[in-house]
């Protein structure tokens, strides 16, 4: 079973270190419009980070000392990720706009079941543990992408902190998930909740769906993104009782063929090879990094 050293996660715990990023270079090259509307997604649902918390802190959860220590930090680093990407937004010309949407019926539905499954029973902070694994990871992958593709070397490098600090979320909510997933209900309630209403972060909060699909189709369509989807769904598989897991590749394959339907000719423009990334140190992984 995997560790995360919880301790020093909270002593280093910090907001983004913004000094090193030349935000005249940054307003000098600016950004794309696909860029333009994915920043705006991200930095919609990381502000909105606190919105999640009323689920994640619900039940029996609030009641865990490690969990509650953990969260304190990390909705700290989300709101600061949320206020950094808005001020790139802000330096390149593109102010940020209000928040797009709101919750939506779904939403407020998933909420509604989340918060009361766990007051109900204390093994379902086992679904929500697993939920935040996938998120976080869904999340620094994205970020590596931009950071890969963009020609904007200060979005590259602020993007790339902030895929480390996901990594870190990452580790403490999977080893937190392989914990709790040592209960027979523990698992039936973690299979039911994800396979039954998981759903890229952000959805009615950060960013329509439209800006999803165009994220997965940019990014995920192309052999080396479907492969990385899949790899981060083999590492949620591993998890007990998660082996049927699959909804993350559903979600992939139904973003892209929608976005590739929709619009034929920008999808096929996405489809052109992209170098591939640099091997990252050993710290940098996906799989533990510590806090």
């Amino acid at each position: 079973m995997a560790t995360f050293d919880l301790d020093r996660f909270l002593k280093l715990s910090r907001a983004v270190d913004l000094s090193d990023i030349d935000w005249d270079e940054a307003a000098r090259v600016g950004i794309t419009d696909d860029e333009h509307a994915i920043v705006r997604y991200m930095a919609d649902t990381e502000i909105n980070t606190i919105i999640y918390m009323r689920d994640l802190l619900a039940g029996h959860t609030a009641r865990d000392s490690e969990v509650t220590s953990f969260m304190a930090c990390w909705a700290y680093e989300e709101t600061h990720h949320g206020l950094a990407l808005d001020r790139f937004l802000r330096a390149v010309g593109r102010p940020p706009a209000p928040p797009r949407g709101g919750s939506i019926f779904r939403e407020e539905l998933e909420a509604f079941l989340s918060i009361n499954a766990a007051r109900a029973s204390r093994h379902f902070a086992a679904a929500h543990m697993t939920w935040g694994a996938l998120n976080e990871a869904t999340a620094a992958a994205a970020y590596n992408a931009v950071a890969r593709t963009t020609a904007n070397r200060p979005l590259a490098k602020l993007v790339s902190k902030l895929a480390r600090d996901e990594r870190r979320h990452y580790s403490f909510y999977y080893s937190q998930a392989e914990k709790r997933l040592d209960h027979a209900m523990a698992r039936v309630l973690c299979r039911a909740a994800l396979n039954g209403f998981w759903g890229p972060v952000g959805i009615g909060v950060g960013g329509s769906r439209e800006v999803i699909e165009m994220i997965f189709a940019k990014f995920f369509a192309h052999a080396e993104g479907r492969d990385e989807i899949t790899h981060l769904e083999l590492k949620i598989r591993e998890l007990p009782g998660m082996a049927r897991f699959n909804r993350l590749t559903q979600w992939r394959d139904r973003c892209i063929a929608s976005f590739a339907r929709r619009e034929p000719a920008r999808f096929a423009s996405f489809l052109r090879p992209i170098p591939p990334a640099p091997t990252p140190a050993a710290d940098d992984r996906l799989d533990w990094a510590q806090g």
